[in-house]
């Protein structure tokens, strides 16, 4: 059985968007609706539900869904939100720079995705799905989460999907689970910052433990936690155009 990390709900999971087609399609309400919206009876599921999602995702990932100039600017926005960490744990701080605002050209548009309608100036989330790119499920589409989860939720959500790939899909090799880490490491000074509190029912830290569980995984992926953090999406393959030879 898939060993879940500690203290994580069984109601808290990723899911992909063919389960959440099947999960509409078993809903009466659902179908009626739809049906109207798509103006036929026989619409396709999956497709709406696609559709629908890919219109309200944002990835929780800042390399995917800045370009470089957002990625500037994201950087500049975390080294406001660390000196104000700092601050509130007691120590005097002089000087807290105001970051700049996002602009559209910030965000990447590729795809038909609604990054910046989404976020805005401010990058405030207003999104419905978290989204998590190059980490499908075992059906081969796009794993997103519901994006009222708060930052342990969805770093118990992310932990679990890593551990389903790591003992029940592609092993310890697959792909999917560095840029999971990476998600695992973005979210970690905010549970260092909401969650520090000891759990009762562990005795434990949950932002201790889930710090614990990224150097340990980083360890064994042979990545330090700068490599984990530095994640980038492949490439795509560079397309060679042939020419026909002449008879």
């Amino acid at each position: 059985a898939r060993s879940k990390p500690l203290g994580t709900p069984l109601e808290i999971e990723l899911i992909s968007v063919a389960r959440l087609a099947d999960i509409a399609a078993a809903d009466e309400t659902f179908m009626e609706v739809a049906a109207v919206y798509r103006g036929d009876p026989a619409f396709n599921v999956a497709r709406l539900v696609e559709e629908l999602v890919q219109g309200e995702q944002v990835p929780l990932l800042p390399i995917l869904r800045y370009k470089p100039p957002g990625l500037r600017k994201r950087e500049q926005w975390e080294e406001t939100w660390e000196l104000q960490r700092r601050e509130d744990a007691g120590e005097t701080i002089t000087d807290i720079p105001v970051p700049p605002k996002y602009k559209s050209s910030d965000f990447i548009t590729t795809g038909g995705v609604r990054y910046w309608a989404l976020r805005g100036k401010l990058d405030v989330p207003k999104e419905r799905w978290i989204s998590f790119p190059h980490c499908p499920g075992s059906d081969g589409t796009l794993m997103i989460a519901w994006a009222g989860y708060d930052h342990l939720q969805q770093t118990q959500s992310i932990a679990t999907h890593y551990q389903t790939i790591k003992e029940e899909q592609g092993g310890a090799d697959d792909p999917r689970l560095i840029p999971l880490l990476a998600c695992i490491a973005e979210l970690l000074p905010w549970l260092k910052q909401w969650h520090a509190d000891l759990d009762p029912n562990f005795n434990l830290s949950m932002a201790d433990y889930f710090e614990g569980f990224l150097t340990e995984e980083a360890r064994s992926q042979g990545k330090t936690l700068e490599e984990i953090r530095a994640w980038q999406p492949p490439t795509a393959a560079t397309r060679r155009r042939t020419r026909a030879a002449k008879p």
